[in-house]
């Protein structure tokens, strides 16, 4: 059990970090007007130290499902269903993307 807990936590951390280097690509350096145009409305609007923070929220219910073992068992392997919530924040000053954050969650 332990393992499956460690290979799910590289593998999050790891499509976590491509989306980041993603989203810096994509976005840094270019106006705000890109962001909504791709994301819509922000779901809050931070002020600090002269900066905005916009957070867009994205959350999806992922249903249980059966975990295939490549033989017949008695005892199926269920995973629980979760609800998954997807946040970016993106950092502008002075109408320019300078700064971007990707984050997952996921609740039982």
């Amino acid at each position: 059990m332990k393992k499956i807990v460690y290979i799910l936590l590289i593998l999050i951390v790891s499509v976590s970090c491509g989306t980041q280097r993603q989203l810096r690509k994509a976005f840094v350096g270019e106006p705000v007007a890109k962001m909504e145009a791709n994301f819509g409305q922000p779901t809050t609007v931070i002020e600090q130290k002269g900066e905005k923070i916009y957070i867009f929220e994205k959350t999806e219910k992922l249903e249980s499902t059966e975990i295939g073992q490549g033989q017949l068992t008695l005892d199926p392997i269920i995973t629980p269903k979760v609800t998954k919530t997807e946040r970016y924040y993106f950092t502008v000053k002075n109408g320019t993307i300078v700064k971007t954050r990707f984050e997952e969650e996921y609740e039982r």
